[in-house]
């Protein structure tokens, strides 16, 4: 094959010849970079510099961030997160690589090609005014009797409190829509108006002496954030990595 005997016999034993010299120092470059390809590798982010790009709505990051900054946002680690505007189109940014990671609410709605993992559960609470008239829990028909802040990341979206209220056959009037729940909380202080929220925000709003907590209807029941992926990242060992951090921060919210 390679033309050339490249060992021969020599007083001393076998010897290279010149050409079976050249191949050794070829193969010594060669053999650790395909090690490289078929060993599974491991990715260190204090060693190795890396960003991942996420994309949420401000519920799943309010919750997420702060406890991914708690543990990962020193000069020890060498990676960056980028957190990305939620928008309608989120998926096919997943899909052609323009995402790393998605976090959403588990509406069945995921593409069935799409990886996904089950994070942690939310449940329904609101928010009211302190001053406000309201007891400390909300029957249904209090509910739908009172003027809500709906807020839904994008335009023409229903939300989840108002689709549970649909199956039963009821409707909330909302008389302001915005797209984050850190906007709309402020807009509650001095009125009589009620934010519907996830229990994630609890601290949120027990660090506001202009609001208190109120417990919604029973028929608002919970849903679970998850964490999608497309199927290119599974072995990707930074991707690994990335969803086991999420696992990692998210372990003491799963209930």
């Amino acid at each position: 094959m390679f033309q050339d005997d490249l060992l021969v016999r020599s007083p001393n034993g076998f010897e290279l010849t010149l050409r079976g010299r050249k191949i050794l120092q070829e193969l010594e470059g060669l053999l650790p970079k395909m090690e490289d390809l078929v060993v599974p590798a491991l990715f260190d982010p204090m060693r190795e510099k890396s960003t991942f790009r996420i994309s949420g709505t401000d519920a799943v990051c309010m919750v997420i961030i702060p406890r991914l900054c708690q543990r990962y946002a020193n000069r020890r680690y060498q990676i960056q997160f980028e957190f990305l505007p939620w928008q309608s189109n989120v998926l096919d940014l997943l899909e052609h690589g323009q995402v790393d990671l998605v976090l959403r609410i588990d509406d069945g709605l995921l593409p069935a090609h799409f990886h996904s993992e089950k994070l942690y559960r939310e449940d329904f609470i609101c928010a009211v005014a302190r001053d406000s008239h309201f007891g400390d829990r909300l029957s249904l028909k209090q509910y739908v009797a009172a003027t809500h802040i709906a807020v839904s990341p994008l335009a023409g979206m229903q939300t989840i409190p108002d689709k549970r209220l649909a199956a039963i056959g009821l409707k909330r009037h909302s008389c302001i829509r915005l797209p984050y729940f850190g906007a709309a909380l402020p807009c509650l202080a001095g009125t009589e108006l009620v934010l519907t929220l996830p229990s994630g925000l609890t601290s949120v709003v027990k660090g506001d002496r202009k609001l208190r907590l109120v417990k919604a209807p029973q028929e608002l029941h919970g849903f679970h954030f998850l964490m999608a992926w497309h199927p290119r990242l599974n072995t990707d060992p930074r991707h690994v990595w990335l969803r086991e951090a999420m696992r990692l921060i998210s372990a003491g919210l799963k209930k």
